[in-house]
């Protein structure tokens, strides 16, 4: 059976060679492998062909037989590396914490410990009868943190 090290130190630098990072390997009992990957431009479908050819050029079929699957970590897929939350500073994200609550706002910031988001919502204000628009910007700590991902806004 392939090892998930493996494959990880063979895609790897045919990734940092095209300014791409890896998001997730994935490898079954019965040598399926999937790798997840991504970029701070996106990915492409050429790119995860090219990609996919060298890795499985590097790979011994007559050692191993395996199948191959080289796709984008795409819009929806929880963040699994900090390049996805490097990525994502700015844009809108949804925060599902380990309590069952949903939060969704823009991604401020992020840190090791740390999420921040801001968002809008309507609030009482002093002085005012009519509650208002404000920003909200939360600290998150990442251990309460189920899963991030970002959220497509049309």
């Amino acid at each position: 059976m392939m090892k998930t090290e493996d494959i990880k130190a063979i895609a790897e630098p045919v990734l940092a060679a095209r300014d791409l990072f890896l998001v997730d390997v994935k490898v079954s009992r019965d040598n399926v492998v999937e790798l997840l990957i991504d970029s701070m431009a996106g990915v492409n479908i050429q790119t995860c062909v090219e990609v996919s050819r060298e890795i499985e050029g590097r790979l011994d079929r007559e050692k191993e037989d395996f199948e191959l699957t080289v796709a984008s970590a795409g819009i929806g897929y929880p963040f699994k590396v900090e390049q996805q939350y490097a990525k994502n500073i700015g844009k809108k994200v949804e925060v599902k914490l380990k309590e069952g609550k949903n939060v969704a706002g823009i991604l401020k910031a992020f840190d090791a410990d740390t999420v921040v988001l801001e968002w809008e919502e309507k609030r009482a204000v002093e002085g005012s009868k009519k509650k208002q628009l404000v920003k909200v910007e939360e600290t998150i700590r990442r251990g309460n943190v189920k899963e991030i991902r970002d959220v497509v806004v049309w």
